[in-house]
């Protein structure tokens, strides 16, 4: 172990602690991860604060703002009317609406995206309801999350499946993932955690939120009714035009979220206070305070060194089925605390050339990568989606590990046994 390995381990220790204890704020504590990595020289001053540069994050500003402005008009009301009058006044029932609705924006979109959306909808959905935000939020991250990653070969998904198959390629394999084969192995698991939340976890004690204040609907519209159809339609335009970006890359994503947020603001939708307050700040902190730890891990040599773990852990090993279990293991346990996509970045190259160099099959292998950092349910650090529910719901990280240990263990085992049933029967 090098020096910039143990003093990375200690960083991840120290802000492991601070999250889980919350004896310092959250955004205090993700802050400060660049500040320590910078002056310990594990990273340069550029690579420790790219978190705040990174695409992901811009989006996100500029679909807070579109967000806050489409929650502000009428068409809300008659969502929430929608769903009130199908659930009937069980909060199951509101429950089932919100996650299958937001797994089929999510597969389009994505997590984070749809998160930062429709958030607002989702609070005066509590309010209506009496149901806690807690309860609603964290579900609803999860099931967003797991069915926007390469569970349909649609928007995002394309480019993930592409980017599997990159890693294929250049470890020199032939093989390569079919179109569904993601989706035979994530399907089914979707359902499962759905049922877990429907069924399992609503039986959870947690301290009840405190939902924020939400338009009183006694107060009509401050838009004209033109206005109404322009910010509706800004908001689906926008949706499409972002699943049509990431398929066809003939323009970024971001942009597209910005230009609609300008537009948003220079109409004067929203002021610029009201855009500014419309951002969740504390996500922003979290998720972008964090992502420079892939860089880190990497950099530094922990990469290797966990890698070279596993090896002694397993030297004779040629069973796939190991090795693609103990790779889902071992990313579900890291992206507790870091990005998912960072997880992949690290961890894929190197379980595929472990699997070349062993004569395995990789794409098990790899797929054990690719779910394990998917299951990213006990910390809000992994995604947007999860952090933004942790935000907005007002979750502590005590609560947030109570709700989402045993889905992680769930989803584990899960993928364990029914992942190299599905690939020995497509392959």
């Amino acid at each position: 172990m090098t020096p910039q390995v143990a003093m990375l381990l200690v960083i991840l220790l120290a802000m492991s602690v601070s999250f889980f204890t919350e004896l310092l704020p959250i955004s205090f504590t993700a802050l400060m991860v660049p500040v320590l990595l910078q002056a310990t020289g594990i990273l340069t001053p550029e690579q420790a604060w790219a978190g705040f540069s990174n695409t992901t994050i811009i989006t996100w500003y500029g679909l807070f703002i579109i967000g806050g402005a489409f929650t502000k008009t009428s068409f809300t009301k008659k969502i929430r009317t929608f769903v009130n009058h199908y659930a009937r006044g069980s909060s199951l029932r509101v429950t089932l609406i919100v996650l299958i609705a937001c797994s089929v924006i999510g597969i389009m979109t994505s997590a984070g995206g749809t998160i930062a959306l429709l958030s607002p909808l989702l609070l005066e959905i509590c309010k209506d309801t009496g149901m806690d935000a807690k309860k609603l939020f964290k579900p609803t991250a999860d099931i967003c999350n797991w069915a926007s990653v390469q569970m349909l070969p649609i928007g995002s998904s394309i480019a993930y499946l592409m980017w599997f198959n990159s890693y294929l390629e250049e470890a020199g394999s032939a093989l390569r993932y079919g179109l569904f084969d993601f989706t035979f192995i994530k399907f089914p698991m979707w359902l499962i955690l759905i049922a877990y939340y429907l069924f399992i976890s609503r039986g959870q004690k947690l301290k009840s939120a405190s939902v924020e204040e939400v338009r009183d609907d006694s107060q009509p519209s401050r838009y004209t009714p033109k206005d109404e159809k322009i910010i509706v339609g800004i908001f689906f335009l926008n949706v499409i035009l972002m699943v049509v970006a990431s398929m066809t890359e003939i323009i970024e994503p971001y942009l597209v979220s910005l230009l609609f947020s300008a537009v948003v603001v220079g109409k004067g939708y929203l002021s610029e206070k009201e855009a500014f307050q419309s951002i969740s700040w504390q996500t922003v902190f979290l998720v972008a305070g964090t992502l420079p730890l892939a860089t880190a891990i990497n950099s530094s040599g922990m990469s290797a060194w966990i890698v070279s773990l596993v090896q002694n852990m397993f030297p004779s090993l040629t069973n796939p089925v190991v090795l693609a279990t103990a790779f889902a293991i071992l990313c579900m346990i890291v992206t507790q605390f870091m990005s998912n996509l960072a997880v992949w970045a690290v961890f894929g190259p190197i379980s595929v050339s472990m699997a070349v160099s062993m004569g395995m099959d990789p794409r098990l292998v790899l797929a054990g990568v690719g779910v394990g950092s998917i299951i990213c349910f006990a910390t809000p650090m992994a995604a947007p989606a999860p952090a933004y529910a942790y935000s907005a719901a007002g979750f502590t990280m005590k609560e947030y590990l109570k709700m989402g240990w045993f889905p992680c263990v769930l989803m584990t085992v899960v993928f364990v046994i029914w992942a190299p049933l599905v690939l020995n029967w497509l392959y």
